[in-house]
């Protein structure tokens, strides 16, 4: 059965990690984080940066890289500001299902 999400490419470290989500991963960012709330407040420009940096680096940990939550942090307060509005986009598309096809 192909996964009702898609595929994301992160970059770290100089490597490209791809991370296609599960449920187990979501579970696993949801007890610390609500992505619905976390996607509600980045749409009104109201990004909790410790907030999505731990879902990055949940992301990123579970494609096999070696990133803290603090290092993502501060990559996204201190790194370059269009690549990371690109990365959290990226990362809030690929944790929500991909729509349903319609059976027409």
């Amino acid at each position: 059965m192909a996964s009702v999400f898609n595929e994301v490419v992160l970059g770290w470290g100089g490597k490209e990690y791809r991370v296609t989500p599960d449920m187990r991963l979501l579970n696993r960012i949801e007890n610390d984080v609500s992505l619905s709330r976390l996607a509600y407040r980045m749409g009104q420009g109201d990004v909790p940066v410790s907030q999505l940096a731990m879902v990055v680096a949940t992301m990123l940990r579970h494609a096999g890289a070696d990133a803290s939550d603090e290092a993502v942090y501060q990559e996204i307060m201190t790194g370059d500001a269009d690549a990371v509005q690109q990365m959290a986009g990226s990362v809030m598309q690929a944790v929500f299902p991909t729509p349903k096809k319609s059976s027409e």
